[in-house]
């Protein structure tokens, strides 16, 4: 089975990576683990309470296929985190693949991961974060994936799913991406 590292902190965003988890768990058949900088439980922007299985601190690169992290209202409460940004340092040393939308680029580019990289956010984001892409390329796009870095706008649900899913070889083929694509953007 493969496993997934997903790291929640306040106010992070719900809604952005629902279906994406929808489709890991129920196509991809994965195991997500869900993570916080302290092991506390957070509150999503949504309202949900979310409890972390083990804290960051105790997460092993190794163990994870992907590092999923959604934007939020709460992006300010851990981009200068040494241990997240060490974390994020070290899987992409290990290659692990680093999926994030929205907010979350904040965290690639505090950890320097997206220098002399395109990359893509809310452009809301892109300007108020502005010094942590330094060295980086906005694109604007909904998407851009490189190497193994996927970065989504904030209101790119459906590509980032599809993207995620690429990058865990979960589609059987073409017809199915195209499927959940259309399911994500409710033409079902």
């Amino acid at each position: 089975m493969r496993n997934i590292l997903f790291i929640a902190y306040p106010m992070y965003a719900d809604f952005e990576i629902a279906h994406t988890l929808f489709f890991l768990r129920k196509v991809g058949k994965v195991k997500v683990t869900t993570t916080t900088v302290d092991g506390k439980h957070v509150e999503s922007v949504g309202g949900l309470i979310t409890t972390p299985q083990i804290t960051l601190a105790e997460a092993k690169v190794e163990d994870y296929d992907l590092i999923l992290i959604s934007g939020g209202d709460g992006i300010e409460t851990i981009i200068n985190d040494s241990l997240l940004s060490g974390f994020l340092q070290n899987a992409h040393l290990k290659g692990t693949p680093i999926a994030t939308i929205c907010a979350a680029a904040t965290l690639l580019g505090k950890a320097g991961l997206l220098k002399g990289k395109k990359f893509t956010c809310t452009e809301n984001t892109f300007t108020h974060f502005s010094e942590v892409f330094e060295g980086a390329t906005y694109t604007g796009n909904n998407i851009e994936v490189l190497d193994n870095i996927i970065t989504a706008k904030g209101t790119a649900f459906a590509e980032f799913t599809i993207a995620v899913g690429d990058q865990m070889k979960m589609w059987k083929n073409d017809a199915q991406s195209s499927d959940a694509l259309r399911f994500c953007k409710g033409e079902v």
